[in-house]
């Protein structure tokens, strides 16, 4: 990647967070940005819906304070309407609730003492463990005993992304599995104040963050309904855009948020067939939500709670009212269910009405919810939401970025666009670090 020292304007694909933050950022250091999206709605997978009043996620997002930098930059955008979160978060597992992120102390409290027992010993003998981590089934075993993985990791992993454990890779976990060893174990009885699973949340929802960049930026420079149709490029540079298949639009400096496979498909001319084949082998993990309307004022005391049980369609229900009390009226509060799935998934590609009736009979079999306490129900779906890192295709991306990176002028940043598990804090750091790039002397 190249410096174009006389950048004359950014093009910047996408409005979801990795477009917005370089956006932001260009805006805050003076240089000329357009931004096209292909939706009548910035935000992307992370914008919040408002309805009737009710205010929810399109998917159980927080902020973590990772980056401190990036952490004041938010605080700045939303002030006092950034709030820290403690609400906890649970897994369910066999009509019990395990605290999350997993404390040795809970599970003293709610598995048997034989397991116990096996977790005890497993974990003091990865003290000695110096097997190589070729797999997230690796990772996971070797933070937390085969035992423990199996019961709470291995399987809701094999739900979020379709395939086995053994067959993704560890860089899946986005750096954020804890270590649960002899030592961490013995400091859970230290009685110290146990953060890990406090988080950042804005007042009016997630979205709230990217609503704030808009209004800094103004709309001037933000093109919704203006889907990028075709990517013109010549002499190891992109020079043109195409919008909504038919206007053409010049560009000096690019930057791609666009999912890889997108991107890949509408480059003019054509790339090479070997490196499009490639590109086609990546796979994306869809998302398809249930937001559940209740009549009552609360559905539980956490932030989310998992589902590892291979037999229950979903993984994962967050309750929004839990991350903010304003996103719900006071008597009453609404669940947001994740399914994971496929395109071709005959669950994803259900009628909505028979889609939101299994998963509501579920949830009512399971006790979570009564029938008469449902007020409405909407679903959504959510395309791209996560890349299905395997071993194979973490090669492959390389194979695919040595050719990319052939376009001088062009920058791919975002889950999609560089198809790694990209959390907010991580696609804000490279967004800021590449304007800063692009705003040298």
């Amino acid at each position: 990647m190249k410096r174009n020292n006389k950048i004359q304007k950014l093009s910047i694909i996408g409005g979801g967070p990795a477009g917005l933050a370089s956006a932001y950022f260009a805006h805050k250091n003076g240089l000329k940005f357009e931004l096209f999206e292909g939706n009548s709605e910035i935000g992307g997978n992370c914008k919040t819906v408002e309805h009737k009043n009710f205010k929810f996620d399109l998917g159980a997002h927080r902020f973590h304070d990772k980056n401190k930098y990036v952490t004041s930059i938010v605080r700045n955008l939303l002030n006092d309407d950034l709030k820290l979160v403690s609400t906890p978060s649970k897994i369910f597992y066999k009509g019990k609730m395990i605290t999350f992120p997993i404390e040795f102390k809970n599970l003293l409290k709610k598995l048997d003492s034989k397991i116990i027992l096996k977790i005890l010993i497993e974990n003091g003998i990865n003290i000695f463990n110096q097997n190589k981590i070729n797999s997230f089934n690796d990772l996971v075993i070797k933070r937390y005993g085969s035992t423990l993985s199996t019961l709470f990791i291995n399987n809701y992993s094999k739900k979020i992304w379709g395939i086995d454990t053994t067959l993704l890779s560890p860089k899946i976990s986005g750096g954020r599995l804890k270590n649960l060893n002899i030592i961490s174990i013995i400091n859970i009885f230290s009685n110290r104040k146990h953060f890990e699973g406090f988080f950042y949340y804005p007042k009016n929802g997630f979205g709230m963050i990217f609503d704030k960049i808009k209004e800094e930026i103004q709309n001037n420079n933000i093109f919704l309904n203006s889907n990028v149709t075709k990517i013109f490029h010549n002499d190891n540079k992109i020079n043109a855009i195409e919008i909504n298949d038919n206007k053409k639009i010049e560009v000096d400096q690019i930057i791609n948020s666009l999912p890889i496979n997108i991107i890949a498909n509408i480059l003019e001319p054509k790339i090479p067939s070997k490196i499009l084949d490639i590109v086609n082998t990546l796979k994306f993990r869809n998302l398809r939500i249930v937001v559940i309307f209740l009549k009552m004022k609360n559905f539980s005391n956490y932030a989310s709670i998992y589902f590892p049980d291979e037999n229950v369609n979903f993984t994962r229900i967050y309750e929004p009212k839990q991350r903010s009390k304003f996103l719900a009226p006071n008597d009453k509060t609404c669940i947001v269910v994740e399914v994971p799935c496929n395109e071709s998934d005959e669950l994803y590609n259900s009628h909505s009405d028979i889609f939101k009736n299994e998963i509501i009979n579920s949830l009512i079999k399971m006790k979570f919810i009564e029938k008469n306490k449902i007020i409405e129900s909407l679903t959504y779906k959510i395309p791209n939401a996560y890349p299905i890192l395997t071993n194979e295709n973490v090669e492959s991306m390389k194979i695919i970025n040595d050719y990319f990176k052939k376009f001088e002028n062009m920058k791919m940043i975002g889950r999609g666009a560089e198809f790694k598990y990209l959390h907010t804090h991580d696609i804000f750091a490279k967004a800021v670090n590449y304007i800063n790039f692009l705003s040298q002397e």
